[in-house]
């Protein structure tokens, strides 16, 4: 029976002459083909969004959900917890429960808790919206404005925890138990916020 046989970094120019790759320019192209494709798949490996803590938070200019005229507006000096979910995401949709659960734990003048869906059709999130009795303030961004052109957000859900002053004290991308007593204890101390009823 034959061995499997993986080249290593040694047989370079072995392996190139093989393949017709042996002139200097032709190796050249490949090498900068082969960075080219490092640099698109390592972004998507990541699993990070372009904002980091530290970062300043950009303005949100997005509608109610639900369609009210008034555009929303962020309470000035009020800690935010902003989540990006889509119905079609079943780690958004299972986390949803311990969101609203959250957003009860805090006084909305203390803390507060905002969805904002990436839904195309915003009928499928305010059904979700509605089935879930959610009660905190959701956003629709189906242009994808804020979350890809913005925050370049890779994996949804990615949730962003900002101080007062909309620095981003967090970014959490994948679905957490945002109500758990552990969760609770550390966003009291990320974002110097206390809580009005037990966790």
């Amino acid at each position: 029976m034959s061995r499997l046989h993986f080249p290593v970094a040694t047989e370079t120019s072995s392996i190139a002459r093989e393949i017709g790759l042996a002139s200097g320019s032709r190796r050249q192209l490949l090498r900068y083909a082969l960075a080219g494709a490092a640099a698109i798949l390592l972004p998507a490996c990541n699993g990070s969004s372009g904002l980091a803590a530290g970062d300043h938070f950009p303005e949100i200019d997005l509608p109610y959900l639900d369609g009210h005229a008034v555009p929303f507006a962020p309470p000035a000096g009020v800690p935010l917890i902003i989540n990006f979910w889509a119905s079609w995401c079943e780690p958004c949709r299972e986390e949803m429960p311990s969101l609203e659960k959250l957003s009860r734990i805090f006084r909305p003048e203390e803390l507060l808790v905002i969805g904002v869906t990436v839904d195309s059709d915003v009928n499928l999130a305010r059904e979700f919206s509605l089935r879930g009795k959610l009660t905190f303030p959701m956003l629709s961004d189906s242009g994808l404005v804020l979350a890809s052109r913005k925050l370049h957000i890779p994996v949804f859900p990615a949730t962003f925890l900002l101080q007062r002053d909309r620095t981003i004290a967090r970014v959490t991308v994948g679905a957490r138990d945002w109500a758990s007593p552990t969760m609770v204890k550390e966003i009291e101390g990320l974002l110097a916020v206390r809580r009005s009823t037990p966790a």
